[in-house]
Protein backbone atom coordinates (compact mmCIF):
# COMPACT_ATOMS: atom_id res chain seq x y z
CA UNK A 1 0.00 0.00 0.00
CA UNK A 2 2.50 2.16 1.00
CA UNK A 3 6.26 2.47 1.64
CA UNK A 4 8.83 4.35 4.15
CA UNK A 5 10.25 6.16 0.93
CA UNK A 6 6.60 7.15 -0.39
CA UNK A 7 4.91 10.49 0.83
CA UNK A 8 2.15 10.25 3.63
CA UNK A 9 -0.75 9.99 0.65
CA UNK A 10 -2.63 12.26 3.42
CA UNK A 11 -0.13 15.41 3.18
CA UNK A 12 -0.22 14.96 -1.04
CA UNK A 13 -2.27 18.25 -2.21
CA UNK A 14 -2.32 17.41 -5.91
CA UNK A 15 -1.83 14.13 -7.22
CA UNK A 16 -1.48 12.91 -11.20
CA UNK A 17 -4.05 11.22 -13.46
CA UNK A 18 -2.84 8.83 -16.08
CA UNK A 19 -4.71 7.00 -19.16
CA UNK A 20 -2.85 4.17 -20.12
CA UNK A 21 0.32 5.64 -18.81
CA UNK A 22 0.10 9.37 -20.30
CA UNK A 23 -0.48 11.76 -17.81
CA UNK A 24 -3.99 13.31 -18.52
CA UNK A 25 -5.26 15.22 -15.44
CA UNK A 26 -5.01 15.82 -11.84
CA UNK A 27 -7.06 15.93 -8.87
CA UNK A 28 -6.46 18.48 -5.98
CA UNK A 29 -7.30 18.90 -2.73
CA UNK A 30 -9.53 22.07 -2.13
CA UNK A 31 -11.12 24.16 0.87
CA UNK A 32 -14.51 22.35 0.23
CA UNK A 33 -13.64 19.12 -1.31
CA UNK A 34 -11.67 18.00 -4.32
CA UNK A 35 -11.11 19.46 -8.56
CA UNK A 36 -11.09 17.41 -11.00
CA UNK A 37 -8.68 19.28 -13.97
CA UNK A 38 -8.03 18.16 -17.21
CA UNK A 39 -4.29 18.79 -18.29
CA UNK A 40 -4.18 21.28 -21.28
CA UNK A 41 -1.78 19.27 -23.23
CA UNK A 42 -4.24 15.92 -22.96
CA UNK A 43 -6.86 18.15 -24.03
CA UNK A 44 -4.99 19.26 -27.07
CA UNK A 45 -3.85 15.93 -27.61
CA UNK A 46 -7.21 14.70 -28.85
CA UNK A 47 -6.80 11.36 -26.41
CA UNK A 48 -9.48 9.82 -25.22
CA UNK A 49 -11.43 10.75 -22.01
CA UNK A 50 -10.17 9.24 -18.39
CA UNK A 51 -13.99 7.59 -17.56
CA UNK A 52 -17.31 8.01 -19.74
CA UNK A 53 -18.62 10.48 -17.03
CA UNK A 54 -15.59 12.69 -17.33
CA UNK A 55 -15.87 13.69 -20.99
CA UNK A 56 -13.17 15.97 -22.28
CA UNK A 57 -13.73 19.66 -21.71
CA UNK A 58 -11.58 22.21 -19.52
CA UNK A 59 -13.93 22.89 -16.94
CA UNK A 60 -13.55 21.57 -13.86
CA UNK A 61 -15.17 18.71 -12.01
CA UNK A 62 -15.77 19.60 -8.20
CA UNK A 63 -16.75 17.20 -5.52
CA UNK A 64 -17.37 18.04 -1.50
CA UNK A 65 -16.34 16.75 1.48
CA UNK A 66 -13.77 14.60 0.59
CA UNK A 67 -15.11 12.76 -1.76
CA UNK A 68 -13.57 11.90 -5.63
CA UNK A 69 -15.26 11.86 -9.02
CA UNK A 70 -17.60 8.32 -9.04
CA UNK A 71 -15.30 7.00 -11.30
CA UNK A 72 -12.00 7.48 -9.09
CA UNK A 73 -14.33 6.10 -5.91
CA UNK A 74 -15.07 2.95 -8.00
CA UNK A 75 -11.02 2.20 -7.91
CA UNK A 76 -11.24 2.06 -4.19
CA UNK A 77 -11.40 -1.63 -2.52
CA UNK A 78 -14.31 -2.81 -1.34
CA UNK A 79 -14.99 -4.59 2.51
CA UNK A 80 -12.42 -5.65 4.11
CA UNK A 81 -9.58 -4.60 2.20
CA UNK A 82 -11.45 -0.75 2.35
CA UNK A 83 -11.18 -1.63 5.76
CA UNK A 84 -7.41 -2.17 5.37
CA UNK A 85 -6.46 -0.05 3.68
CA UNK A 86 -8.11 3.14 6.06
CA UNK A 87 -6.27 1.37 8.52
CA UNK A 88 -3.07 1.39 7.02
CA UNK A 89 -3.40 4.79 6.14
CA UNK A 90 -4.82 5.82 8.85
CA UNK A 91 -7.54 8.06 7.51
CA UNK A 92 -11.21 8.38 7.73
CA UNK A 93 -13.90 6.69 4.83
CA UNK A 94 -14.51 10.46 3.55
CA UNK A 95 -11.04 11.12 2.61
CA UNK A 96 -11.12 9.22 -0.47
CA UNK A 97 -8.27 10.97 -2.31
CA UNK A 98 -5.51 9.80 0.20
CA UNK A 99 -7.00 6.31 0.29
CA UNK A 100 -6.98 6.45 -3.46
CA UNK A 101 -3.32 7.50 -3.37
CA UNK A 102 -2.87 4.47 -1.39
CA UNK A 103 -3.52 1.95 -3.99
CA UNK A 104 -3.98 4.25 -7.15
CA UNK A 105 -1.07 2.85 -9.03
CA UNK A 106 -2.68 -0.84 -10.18
CA UNK A 107 -6.56 -0.24 -10.12
CA UNK A 108 -8.47 -2.54 -12.35
CA UNK A 109 -8.32 -0.73 -15.81
CA UNK A 110 -5.85 1.82 -17.64
CA UNK A 111 -6.09 4.69 -14.99
CA UNK A 112 -3.81 5.10 -11.96
CA UNK A 113 -3.37 7.68 -9.83
CA UNK A 114 0.05 8.84 -8.83
CA UNK A 115 1.98 11.39 -6.39
CA UNK A 116 4.14 11.91 -9.71
CA UNK A 117 3.53 10.82 -13.06
CA UNK A 118 7.28 9.01 -12.99
CA UNK A 119 6.39 6.72 -10.60
CA UNK A 120 3.63 4.61 -12.55
CA UNK A 121 4.48 0.90 -11.90
CA UNK A 122 3.10 -2.39 -11.45
CA UNK A 123 2.99 -3.03 -7.61
CA UNK A 124 1.94 -6.94 -7.30
CA UNK A 125 2.89 -9.64 -5.83
CA UNK A 126 5.43 -12.03 -7.76
CA UNK A 127 4.76 -15.33 -7.28
CA UNK A 128 7.42 -18.47 -9.08
CA UNK A 129 7.06 -21.85 -8.53
CA UNK A 130 4.32 -23.76 -7.27
CA UNK A 131 1.22 -22.05 -5.45
CA UNK A 132 1.60 -25.31 -2.52
CA UNK A 133 4.76 -23.17 -1.36
CA UNK A 134 2.94 -20.32 -0.55
CA UNK A 135 1.30 -19.44 2.86
CA UNK A 136 -1.97 -17.42 1.87
CA UNK A 137 -2.16 -15.43 4.88
CA UNK A 138 1.42 -14.13 4.15
CA UNK A 139 0.11 -12.39 1.16
CA UNK A 140 -2.64 -11.14 2.97
CA UNK A 141 -0.79 -9.95 5.98
CA UNK A 142 1.38 -8.57 3.27
CA UNK A 143 -1.34 -6.29 1.94
CA UNK A 144 -1.86 -5.28 5.67
CA UNK A 145 -5.08 -7.82 5.55
CA UNK A 146 -4.16 -9.88 8.07
CA UNK A 147 -5.64 -13.54 9.08
CA UNK A 148 -9.64 -13.14 7.91
CA UNK A 149 -10.83 -15.35 11.08
CA UNK A 150 -9.85 -12.05 12.95
CA UNK A 151 -12.29 -10.17 10.61
CA UNK A 152 -15.32 -12.09 10.72
CA UNK A 153 -18.51 -9.92 10.70
CA UNK A 154 -16.59 -6.80 9.18
CA UNK A 155 -18.93 -7.04 5.49
CA UNK A 156 -22.93 -7.48 5.95
CA UNK A 157 -23.40 -8.43 2.38
CA UNK A 158 -22.30 -11.63 0.48
CA UNK A 159 -20.24 -8.93 -1.83
CA UNK A 160 -17.30 -8.95 0.79
CA UNK A 161 -17.93 -13.08 0.20
CA UNK A 162 -13.82 -13.18 -0.90
CA UNK A 163 -10.70 -11.27 -0.42
CA UNK A 164 -8.96 -9.95 -3.40
CA UNK A 165 -4.96 -9.94 -3.91
CA UNK A 166 -3.58 -8.64 -7.24
CA UNK A 167 -0.13 -11.08 -7.92
CA UNK A 168 1.62 -11.77 -11.01
CA UNK A 169 2.38 -15.49 -11.83
CA UNK A 170 4.17 -17.45 -14.95
CA UNK A 171 4.20 -13.44 -16.61
CA UNK A 172 0.82 -12.63 -16.62
CA UNK A 173 -1.79 -10.57 -14.19
CA UNK A 174 -3.95 -12.55 -11.52
CA UNK A 175 -6.35 -11.59 -8.92
CA UNK A 176 -6.30 -14.38 -6.33
CA UNK A 177 -9.16 -14.50 -4.72
CA UNK A 178 -9.45 -16.09 -0.94
CA UNK A 179 -12.52 -17.41 1.31
CA UNK A 180 -13.39 -15.92 4.15
CA UNK A 181 -15.37 -17.90 7.24
CA UNK A 182 -18.87 -16.66 6.83
CA UNK A 183 -19.04 -17.88 3.21
CA UNK A 184 -17.49 -21.43 3.30
CA UNK A 185 -16.70 -23.29 -0.33
CA UNK A 186 -17.04 -19.90 -2.00
CA UNK A 187 -13.96 -20.61 -3.38
CA UNK A 188 -15.07 -23.96 -5.40
CA UNK A 189 -18.60 -22.61 -6.11
CA UNK A 190 -17.26 -19.81 -7.95
CA UNK A 191 -15.05 -22.20 -10.01
CA UNK A 192 -17.67 -24.41 -10.75
CA UNK A 193 -20.24 -21.57 -12.22
CA UNK A 194 -17.47 -19.84 -14.07
CA UNK A 195 -16.86 -23.10 -15.88
CA UNK A 196 -20.44 -23.87 -16.11
CA UNK A 197 -20.42 -20.17 -17.29
CA UNK A 198 -17.98 -20.82 -20.20
CA UNK A 199 -20.74 -22.69 -22.21
CA UNK A 200 -22.42 -19.39 -22.58
CA UNK A 201 -21.79 -17.45 -25.92
CA UNK A 202 -20.11 -14.66 -24.29
CA UNK A 203 -16.35 -14.66 -22.83
CA UNK A 204 -16.32 -15.96 -19.07
CA UNK A 205 -13.01 -14.92 -16.87
CA UNK A 206 -10.35 -17.80 -16.56
CA UNK A 207 -10.21 -19.53 -13.19
CA UNK A 208 -8.64 -22.29 -11.36
CA UNK A 209 -8.74 -23.19 -7.76
CA UNK A 210 -4.73 -23.39 -6.88
CA UNK A 211 -4.42 -24.51 -2.69
CA UNK A 212 -1.59 -23.40 -0.50
CA UNK A 213 1.05 -25.34 1.59
CA UNK A 214 -1.60 -26.02 4.10
CA UNK A 215 -4.37 -26.67 1.58
CA UNK A 216 -6.12 -23.99 1.79
CA UNK A 217 -8.02 -22.99 -1.28
CA UNK A 218 -7.86 -20.18 -3.66
CA UNK A 219 -9.44 -18.90 -7.43
CA UNK A 220 -6.82 -17.46 -8.96
CA UNK A 221 -8.58 -15.25 -11.47
CA UNK A 222 -6.62 -14.26 -14.97
CA UNK A 223 -6.82 -10.37 -15.59
CA UNK A 224 -8.74 -9.82 -18.58
CA UNK A 225 -7.30 -5.94 -17.91
CA UNK A 226 -3.83 -6.59 -18.76
CA UNK A 227 -2.74 -8.56 -21.47
CA UNK A 228 0.91 -9.43 -22.69
CA UNK A 229 2.23 -6.94 -25.56
CA UNK A 230 5.34 -6.57 -26.79
CA UNK A 231 7.03 -4.20 -24.02
CA UNK A 232 5.43 -6.59 -21.35
CA UNK A 233 2.05 -5.92 -19.72
CA UNK A 234 -0.22 -3.91 -20.85
CA UNK A 235 -3.52 -1.93 -19.41
CA UNK A 236 -6.66 -2.49 -21.19
CA UNK A 237 -8.96 0.69 -20.38
CA UNK A 238 -11.95 -1.34 -17.92
CA UNK A 239 -15.65 0.50 -16.67
CA UNK A 240 -18.05 -1.49 -14.72
CA UNK A 241 -21.58 -0.36 -14.47
CA UNK A 242 -21.28 1.97 -11.60
CA UNK A 243 -18.52 4.18 -13.41
CA UNK A 244 -20.40 4.17 -16.38
CA UNK A 245 -23.17 5.54 -14.68
CA UNK A 246 -21.20 7.88 -12.60
CA UNK A 247 -22.64 6.49 -9.09
CA UNK A 248 -20.66 6.08 -6.39
CA UNK A 249 -19.91 2.22 -4.96
CA UNK A 250 -22.92 2.39 -2.39
CA UNK A 251 -24.93 3.47 -4.62
CA UNK A 252 -24.44 -0.21 -6.53
CA UNK A 253 -27.42 -1.75 -5.47
CA UNK A 254 -29.85 1.44 -6.08
CA UNK A 255 -30.61 1.29 -9.91
CA UNK A 256 -32.59 -0.62 -11.78
CA UNK A 257 -31.02 -3.31 -13.98
CA UNK A 258 -33.02 -1.78 -17.19
CA UNK A 259 -30.63 1.53 -16.33
CA UNK A 260 -28.09 -0.52 -16.05
CA UNK A 261 -28.27 -2.19 -19.33
CA UNK A 262 -29.05 0.74 -20.80
CA UNK A 263 -25.59 2.67 -19.88
CA UNK A 264 -23.11 -0.24 -20.71
CA UNK A 265 -25.17 -0.34 -24.22
CA UNK A 266 -24.57 2.94 -24.91
CA UNK A 267 -20.74 3.05 -24.20
CA UNK A 268 -20.11 0.23 -26.17
CA UNK A 269 -19.51 0.16 -30.05
CA UNK A 270 -22.56 -2.13 -30.22
CA UNK A 271 -25.62 -1.69 -28.93
CA UNK A 272 -27.76 -4.77 -29.72
CA UNK A 273 -24.83 -6.88 -28.92
CA UNK A 274 -24.15 -5.10 -25.64
CA UNK A 275 -27.36 -5.02 -24.84
CA UNK A 276 -28.08 -9.28 -25.68
CA UNK A 277 -24.81 -9.54 -23.57
CA UNK A 278 -26.33 -8.13 -20.12
CA UNK A 279 -29.83 -9.81 -20.62
CA UNK A 280 -27.40 -13.16 -21.30
CA UNK A 281 -25.69 -12.47 -18.00
CA UNK A 282 -29.01 -11.66 -15.67
CA UNK A 283 -30.39 -14.85 -16.57
CA UNK A 284 -27.92 -16.57 -16.19
CA UNK A 285 -27.23 -14.79 -12.47
CA UNK A 286 -31.19 -16.07 -11.91
CA UNK A 287 -31.02 -19.20 -13.09
CA UNK A 288 -27.98 -20.11 -10.75
CA UNK A 289 -29.01 -18.21 -7.77
CA UNK A 290 -26.22 -14.97 -7.92
CA UNK A 291 -28.13 -12.36 -6.03
CA UNK A 292 -24.95 -10.09 -6.52
CA UNK A 293 -25.29 -8.84 -9.95
CA UNK A 294 -25.30 -5.05 -8.96
CA UNK A 295 -23.81 -2.36 -10.87
CA UNK A 296 -19.99 -3.11 -10.32
CA UNK A 297 -20.30 -6.59 -11.41
CA UNK A 298 -20.94 -5.87 -14.84
CA UNK A 299 -18.34 -3.99 -17.22
CA UNK A 300 -17.18 -2.57 -20.20
CA UNK A 301 -13.81 -3.81 -21.81
CA UNK A 302 -11.34 -1.87 -24.25
CA UNK A 303 -10.79 1.71 -25.86
CA UNK A 304 -11.79 2.46 -29.17
CA UNK A 305 -13.77 -1.00 -29.60
CA UNK A 306 -15.41 -1.39 -26.23
CA UNK A 307 -17.64 -3.99 -25.81
CA UNK A 308 -19.52 -5.83 -22.53
CA UNK A 309 -16.13 -7.29 -20.47
CA UNK A 310 -16.02 -11.19 -19.56
CA UNK A 311 -18.49 -12.38 -17.43
CA UNK A 312 -16.92 -12.44 -13.74
CA UNK A 313 -17.58 -12.65 -10.01
CA UNK A 314 -20.59 -15.40 -9.86
CA UNK A 315 -20.27 -17.66 -7.12
CA UNK A 316 -24.44 -18.75 -6.08
CA UNK A 317 -25.46 -16.77 -3.47
CA UNK A 318 -28.20 -19.00 -2.28
CA UNK A 319 -26.17 -21.22 -0.23
CA UNK A 320 -25.69 -18.08 1.95
CA UNK A 321 -28.99 -17.11 2.31
CA UNK A 322 -28.94 -14.33 -0.52
CA UNK A 323 -32.04 -15.21 -2.90
CA UNK A 324 -32.95 -12.36 -4.26
CA UNK A 325 -31.92 -10.47 -7.29
CA UNK A 326 -29.35 -7.95 -6.59
CA UNK A 327 -31.13 -4.94 -9.17
CA UNK A 328 -34.90 -4.95 -9.85
CA UNK A 329 -35.58 -6.47 -12.99
CA UNK A 330 -39.12 -5.50 -14.86
CA UNK A 331 -39.74 -4.00 -11.09
CA UNK A 332 -38.91 -7.59 -9.34
CA UNK A 333 -35.90 -8.91 -7.33
CA UNK A 334 -37.61 -12.31 -7.17
CA UNK A 335 -40.17 -14.85 -8.67
CA UNK A 336 -38.13 -14.12 -12.18
CA UNK A 337 -39.82 -15.34 -14.82
CA UNK A 338 -39.70 -15.54 -18.44
CA UNK A 339 -42.52 -13.13 -18.54
CA UNK A 340 -40.13 -10.64 -16.44
CA UNK A 341 -37.42 -11.04 -18.72
CA UNK A 342 -39.44 -10.27 -21.96
CA UNK A 343 -40.49 -7.10 -20.36
CA UNK A 344 -37.24 -6.27 -19.44
CA UNK A 345 -36.15 -6.83 -23.01
CA UNK A 346 -38.65 -4.99 -24.38
CA UNK A 347 -37.86 -1.79 -22.32
CA UNK A 348 -34.26 -2.25 -23.47
CA UNK A 349 -34.88 -2.70 -26.73
CA UNK A 350 -34.62 -6.46 -27.48
CA UNK A 351 -36.84 -7.94 -29.75
CA UNK A 352 -38.14 -10.83 -28.25
CA UNK A 353 -37.23 -13.25 -30.38
CA UNK A 354 -33.40 -12.53 -29.37
CA UNK A 355 -34.95 -12.52 -25.18
CA UNK A 356 -36.13 -16.13 -26.34
CA UNK A 357 -32.78 -17.55 -28.07
CA UNK A 358 -30.92 -16.12 -25.24
CA UNK A 359 -34.00 -17.65 -22.22
CA UNK A 360 -33.54 -21.49 -23.71
CA UNK A 361 -29.68 -21.25 -24.24
CA UNK A 362 -29.15 -20.20 -20.25
CA UNK A 363 -32.19 -22.77 -19.67
CA UNK A 364 -29.99 -25.57 -22.19
CA UNK A 365 -27.24 -24.54 -19.78
CA UNK A 366 -28.44 -25.05 -16.50
CA UNK A 367 -30.68 -28.25 -17.36
CA UNK A 368 -28.33 -30.73 -15.74
CA UNK A 369 -27.19 -28.52 -12.77
CA UNK A 370 -29.75 -28.92 -10.08
CA UNK A 371 -28.38 -33.34 -10.45
CA UNK A 372 -24.70 -31.93 -10.04
CA UNK A 373 -25.39 -29.94 -7.50
CA UNK A 374 -26.86 -33.34 -5.57
CA UNK A 375 -24.03 -35.12 -6.76
CA UNK A 376 -21.95 -32.65 -4.40
CA UNK A 377 -19.87 -31.24 -7.77
CA UNK A 378 -19.76 -28.46 -4.95
CA UNK A 379 -19.64 -29.96 -1.49
CA UNK A 380 -21.85 -28.55 0.59
CA UNK A 381 -23.33 -30.64 3.19
CA UNK A 382 -26.28 -32.89 1.71
CA UNK A 383 -29.18 -30.45 3.06
CA UNK A 384 -27.53 -27.45 0.99
CA UNK A 385 -27.17 -29.65 -1.69
CA UNK A 386 -31.31 -30.47 -1.44
CA UNK A 387 -32.64 -26.62 -0.62
CA UNK A 388 -30.83 -25.25 -3.28
CA UNK A 389 -31.01 -27.64 -6.17
CA UNK A 390 -34.60 -27.81 -5.27
CA UNK A 391 -34.14 -23.51 -5.55
CA UNK A 392 -32.30 -23.91 -9.11
CA UNK A 393 -35.07 -26.20 -10.30
CA UNK A 394 -38.15 -24.46 -10.15
CA UNK A 395 -36.07 -21.44 -11.68
CA UNK A 396 -35.09 -23.43 -14.69
CA UNK A 397 -38.43 -24.19 -14.92
CA UNK A 398 -40.04 -20.59 -14.73
CA UNK A 399 -37.66 -19.33 -17.30
CA UNK A 400 -39.09 -21.57 -19.71
CA UNK A 401 -42.76 -20.82 -19.07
Amino acid sequence: MTSAAAPDPRDVRVAHVLKDGTPAATLERTADGVRFDYREDYLASGARAVATSLPLRDEPVLTSSGAVPAFFANLLPEGRRLTALRRAVKTSADDELSLLLAVGSDPVGDVQVLVEPAEAHEPVVEVSGSFAELDFLELLEAHGIGDPSALAGVQEKVSGRMLTVPLAHAGRAHLLKLEVPEFPLVVENEAFFLRLGAGLRHPVASAEVVRDRHGRPGLLVSRFDRVVGAHGLQRVAVEDGAQVLGVHPADKYSVTMERLASALAGACRSRPLALRAVLQQAAFAWATGNGDLHAKNVSVLGAAERQVAPIYDIPSTVPYGDSTFALPLAGRRDNLTAKAFRTFGSEIGLPQGVVDGVLTEVAQLVSGLPEQLLEGVVPWDEGHRRDIARVLRRRRRDLTG
